[in-house]
């Protein structure tokens, strides 16, 4: 009996060992490389000019787009807005695809055929292709641009040593805003004084001078093919050797030690009825039956050990999701600027300070951004992220009782900090989180938050904007700030508690 005991307690620690394959350890050395290396890396700045060259390409169309639609296809308005609207979709689409692919291709061969596609589909739109192909290109441009810029920020991420993460987000995030201040005064300017062709052949030339900078990236730290190769025998070799162990336990332990027994005696029972030359007719039917009941146990135990992650979890990180959604909400409430702020300044008589709006935002993230990100390094999130949330939602209230040109430009500059403060430390947070082999996931993750925000705030607000007008619509956004800054702090209490390296 205690043998037994004995027998079963082995089987069934085996058991439990086998579904745990252990981690490789993690050298010391490259450790403190990583956290301790230099910032400024052929990576980051070949990174940081590709992105600069994605997103210029990006805000130079956006801005023009349902302007193109309506005065060259006399389309109705929504259709208009759908052709705009479309790339918005698209790159959100793609989230869901960029780090499967990633794992798949390899950060830089997929960002050459990104890149690559992004300047092919930019030039379509010299084609002056149906407005129902035109969607389709808007479409297919957002999923690349997607692409993109999620793998570019995943190459860009993993080289910032983690003692100045975020310093080095903050630099790279730089790149989106002067290309979102560049952008729209560029297209702009040459859609109205040079015509649609003209801004089509530069915003092209533009994504295309990203493609050297993509060629020059370090294959070695942008996760070349023999990198990918040696990860992915690593994981073979693991699996096959978990299940070995598998199997090795299944036969004992993992099918019960009850019908491990009702086999043994089974056994017992056939060969003392073939002695009495009963056959078959009792201890063999008993026999079948233990090794049926046994194959069963064995088969879930197997099954067990065996499940693979689900597509989901393949294409989202869970554990960034919530300070994701911190940053989206206030993404949300971005999007209302995008949206009306053009006509309501234009019903309170500020047209002139709304045409550089965008401008001065733009500064205030420039400026603001590189201190921010070294506070961030040196204090952690809250002190730096709460005064951002701040104001938000002072520039927000500012923006709902300007009066004149000063405080809409004041304005401007509140949100530009806040904005901009909570999007490149949110993404710092987000990637400190986030262990080295999810961190494409990760990004996606976080990126693909922001584009929700971004994407239903116009569906929203359209319909509550004809009920309560665009003064009280900015001051439901500056709660929605606020609300963000109590979600942020819930967020931050349940980091601490998981971590006590950046969040103590």
């Amino acid at each position: 009996m205690t043998e037994a005991a004995g027998n079963e307690k082995a089987g069934s620690s085996s058991s439990s060992k086998a579904c745990k394959t252990p981690p490789p350890p993690v050298s010391s050395a490259a450790a403190r490389s990583k956290s301790e290396g230099a910032l400024w890396t052929r990576n980051f700045v070949c990174g940081t000019l590709v992105n600069f060259a994605i997103a210029t390409n990006y805000f130079m169309l956006m801005v023009i787009m349902t302007a193109y639609a309506l005065n060259v296809f006399s389309v109705p308005p929504a259709v208009a807005a759908l052709c705009a609207s479309a790339f918005i979709i698209g790159t959100l689409v793609s989230r869901f695809i960029a780090a499967p692919l990633m794992g798949v291709v390899g950060r830089k061969p997929l960002l050459i055929v990104a890149v690559v596609l992004e300047v092919g589909l930019t030039a379509l739109y010299l084609a002056n292709e149906p407005v129902g192909a035109l969607i389709g290109v808007r479409f297919a441009h957002g999923m690349a641009y997607g692409v993109c810029s999620t793998t570019i920020a995943t190459v860009v991420t993993a080289g910032i040593p983690a003692s100045r993460k975020g310093e080095g987000v903050g630099y790279f995030m730089l790149s989106s805003t002067l290309g979102s201040a560049i952008g729209p005064f560029a297209g702009i300017l040459m859609a109205n004084h040079l015509g649609y062709p003209v801004l089509f052949i530069v915003s092209c030339a533009v994504v295309a001078l990203g493609i050297p900078f993509v060629l020059a990236l370090d294959s070695a730290n942008a996760g070349s093919q023999k990198k990918r190769a040696t990860s992915r025998l690593r994981r073979k070799k693991a699996a096959e050797y978990a299940a070995a162990s598998a199997e090795d336990a299944v036969s004992a332990a993992e099918i019960g030690p009850g019908a491990e027994a009702e086999r043994d005696m089974a056994a017992s029972e056939r060969e003392d009825a073939l002695a009495r030359g009963e056959g078959d007719v009792t201890g063999d039917v008993h026999f079948r039956h233990a090794q049926d009941s046994a194959a069963l146990h064995s088969s879930k135990a197997k099954s067990s050990c065996r499940t693979s992650p689900s597509w989901l979890l393949k294409s989202v990180e869970p554990s960034v999701l919530p300070i994701a959604c911190v940053a989206g909400l206030i993404f949300f409430g971005y999007s209302s600027l995008l949206t009306f702020l053009t006509p309501y300044a234009a019903e309170i008589g500020l047209s002139r300070a709304a045409s550089v709006f965008f401008v001065a935002y733009a500064l205030a993230m420039f400026i603001t951004r590189p201190f921010t990100g070294r506070a961030f390094d040196r204090k952690g999130p809250a002190p730096v992220m709460g005064p951002a949330f701040f104001s938000f939602a002072a520039g927000m209230v500012l923006v709902a009782t300007s009066s004149n040109d000063w405080m809409i430009l004041g304005a401007a500059l509140l949100l530009g900090f806040g904005v901009g403060t909570v999007q490149s430390c949110g993404l710092a947070m987000a990637v400190n989180i986030a262990s080295d082999d999810r961190l494409s996931v990760a990004n996606a993750t976080f990126y693909m938050l922001l584009d929700v925000g971004v994407g239903i705030g116009p569906l929203i607000l359209g319909v509550i904007v004809p009920l309560i007008g665009y003064q009280w619509l900015y001051f439901c956004m500056a709660g929605v700030g606020l609300v963000a800054f109590v979600a942020f702090v819930v967020v931050l209490r349940r980091m601490k508690k998981r971590s006590n390296v950046l969040y103590r």
